[in-house]
Order: structure tokens, then C-alpha cells, then sequence
């Protein structure tokens, strides 16, 4: 389990294909206490790692975690996001992420707004988890959207964020991870095991939701 908030960028200094997966290590400063066997987050999604020399840590990838991420187009000298799991004496500061990738969104625009920078990004499918002013993990970082149009998602980005994140290196067209809010998705679960269960406005403001 995850918080949404980086620790720190690693650099993609190699991957290697193999069989129907892959391997990649990053050059990553430090990461306190790491041995080899950890879950650690790498751009939203979390990964098993599998060898440790130095600052290079290398991590395997399934055909599955590469189809459903970004790390399919990964190349040597990306940037990516790195948060190593909660523990049960943390803050959470940001939301609960489990490092699971539900799809990818292209990077769509970038403006400036002061010190802010606006980013816009499109799904790659439709869903009905994208809450206005909820939760949402873009390449593992905690933020929320806004102004929600059909595929079309808006984020406020702060300056230390856009600093020690790996959207400082985000340009138009890129990809994105991209992982909803794990409540919503257990709602729903739960709800369609009721027998004709159905999420309604009624049925959230009843239980505090709305």
C-alpha cells in the first residue's frame, strides 16, 4: 500500500526484454532500507524488487504489468516516480494507492497558471471512477482532478510537485499511468452483489457519500 507522495526520481538506465516480460533497473540516490523482495511503487505501479548493487535497482516485469503501463514505451534516461510502501506508523498524506495500474492517459496540455501548472490528460477508455474533486494516482503521484469531460481530466500541479516528480520531464503526448481511487471501486463491488443493487444519489447522500 501506497500514499500518492514521491520520495524521490529514479533514471531508467536499462531494460531488457526477456520471455514475455522484462527487466529494468534504475539509478535511483537511495532508498532507506531497501533489500531485495520489496514491493516498491515505480511510477504508480508496484513492482518486486529483485536485485540491489549500489544505486542500481532492478526490478522484473510481466507481459501483463507491461501492457497496462507505460513501462511498454519506457526507454534508457527516463524519469520515473519512486515511493516506497506505507508503514503502519505513517502520516497518509495523500490517499490510498495500491499500485495496481488501471490504464494509461496521454499528456494533452500543459500551461502555466503562476507558480501552477495546469496539465490536462485523456484516457485511454471511459470510466466511471473519475470523480470531480476526488483521488486519482498519475504515474503514482496523489493529485485531483477537475473540470471531468468525458476522457478529458484536469489537474492543478504545484510547483515542489512539478520539482520532485517526474511530470517536470512530461511533455505533450507522453503516457501516463493512471490508478482510480480502490473505495470506489469496492463500492461498486459491493453493490452489485446486493441483489439489484444499483448506485443512486439517494443510495450515497443516505450513507454520507453525497
Amino acid at each position: 500500500m501506497f500514499t500518492g507522495l514521491i520520495e524521490q526520481t529514479g533514471i531508467v538506465r536499462n531494460i531488457e526484454r526477456k520471455d514475455a516480460g522484462a527487466s529494468m533497473t534504475l539509478e535511483i540516490g537511495s532508498l532507506p532500507q531497501a533489500v531485495i523482495g520489496d514491493s516498491i511503487a515505480v511510477n504508480g505501479a508496484c513492482l518486486t524488487l529483485t536485485s540491489l548493487a549500489h544505486d542500481r535497482y532492478t526490478f522484473d516485469l510481466s507481459s501483463e504489468t507491461i501492457q497496462k503501463t507505460n513501462f511498454e514505451r519506457s526507454r534508457s534516461g527516463d524519469l520515473v516516480n519512486v515511493e516506497q510502501p506505507l508503514r503502519p506508523s505513517d502520516r497518509l498524506h495523500g490517499h490510498l494507492v495500491n499500485g495496481h495500474i488501471d490504464c494509461t492517459a496521454l499528456v494533452s496540455g500543459i500551461h502555466p497558471s503562476g507558480t501552477y501548472r495546469i496539465v490536462t490528460f485523456e484516457l485511454s477508455e471511459r470510466t466511471h471512477y473519475l470523480v470531480e474533486k476526488g483521488f486519482i494516482a498519475i504515474d503514482g503521484i496523489s493529485v485531483t482532478p477537475y473540470d471531468i469531460r468525458e476522457r478529458l481530466f484536469t489537474t492543478a500541479v504545484l510547483p515542489y510537485t512539478y520539482e520532485h516528480t517526474n511530470l517536470r520531464s512530461k511533455k505533450v503526448g507522453d503516457i501516463v499511468n493512471i490508478e482510480f481511487d480502490i473505495i470506489a471501486k469496492y463500492m461498486e463491488r459491493l453493490l452489485k452483489t446486493r441483489k439489484g443493487g444499483t448506485m443512486t444519489e439517494a443510495f450515497l447522500r443516505e450513507r454520507g457519500f453525497a
